[in-house]
């Protein structure tokens, strides 16, 4: 595991709770915000960062209260994604508040801001080597959780090739998995798609949406630079390459025998995929209908 409490905290130098709270809690509950603030960071409840996730976006943000909390928000979002949940709590979402309080330009340094992007990266990826099986359980598969997350990474994080150019390194099993997962959404039609099982109106389910995310945010999406990068590189070409070398990643793995008809079936699926890998800036940009126009 890439992750680990002590590797959080030390983006922020272990930081202790702060002597006295001035901040000024967004929905009023101040007793509640200097609760937590002199809570010690191992009996902390993530539930209990309802109260902080609306200040990050509205209110103006005390340093030593923001550098002692924030590191347990980034442990939130590890441990909701490993879990595939979403992180929220209430109705406060720790994306929507870094988008709006624009939180990594105004209170982080330099140095940290890359911490924290690697720290992303790297939780991302701890998610992924755990994607095996191709188990699917309707609403409940396991798949959408990443999948989601990847595109709410998205709409924060500015370098979205981070997360995409190590997961498309394909060095575990789960990240071969996981990539011919997320290509399946462009090679196949409704209740084609031999990962994920069709629709139900009682179970839910079917074939990932690829531009949906975990987030609050709305209908804001992608950050447009990365949307720009994906453009420059998810052609054909790579998804052809790609699905060869997850396959082949698979060969002595007990998933090969259920992705290798996925590798065979490219040739007569080049006009789907490059028709959904055109319409897919448009969504990311703007999500909203979970379906693809062709």
């Amino acid at each position: 595991m890439r992750i680990t409490w002590k590797r959080a905290r030390a983006i922020f130098n272990f930081p202790m709770p702060p002597g006295e709270v001035w901040e000024m809690q967004f929905d009023h509950q101040q007793d509640e915000l200097e609760r937590i603030a002199n809570t010690p960071w191992e009996k902390f409840k993530f539930q209990d960062l309802m109260y902080y996730y609306h200040d990050l976006a509205y209110v103006e943000l005390q340093g030593d209260l923001f550098r002692y909390l924030f590191p347990i928000c980034l442990m939130d979002w590890h441990v909701t994604l490993q879990n595939n949940q979403s992180c929220y709590h209430g109705d406060a979402d720790f994306h929507y508040g870094v988008r709006e309080g624009k939180v990594f330009e105004r209170m982080l340094t330099p140095k940290q801001r890359q911490q924290v992007y690697e720290f992303l990266r790297d939780s991302f990826l701890d998610r992924l080597d755990r994607e095996r099986g191709l188990e699917y359980r309707a609403a409940q598969t396991p798949a959408y959780g990443w999948m989601a997350r990847f595109n709410s990474a998205a709409t924060i994080v500015p370098q979205i090739a981070l997360l995409w150019d190590a997961w498309w390194s394909l060095e575990s099993p789960g990240q071969a998995v996981a990539a011919l997962q997320y290509v399946s959404g462009l090679m196949y039609f409704d209740g084609e798609n031999p990962f994920f099982g069709p629709w139900t109106p009682d179970e839910g389910g079917g074939g990932r949406c690829l531009w949906r995310d975990d987030t609050q945010i709305g209908e804001a999406g992608w950050l447009p630079e990365n949307v720009e990068y994906l453009k420059s590189v998810l052609t054909v070409d790579f998804v052809g390459a790609k699905v060869d070398a997850a396959v082949e990643r698979l060969r002595d793995e007990p998933e090969y025998a259920r992705v290798l008809p996925v590798s065979e079936s490219l040739r007569d699926r080049q006009e789907l995929i490059a028709s959904r890998i055109e319409e897919l800036p448009t969504h990311l940009l703007r999500p909203g209908d979970d379906s693809w126009i062709v």
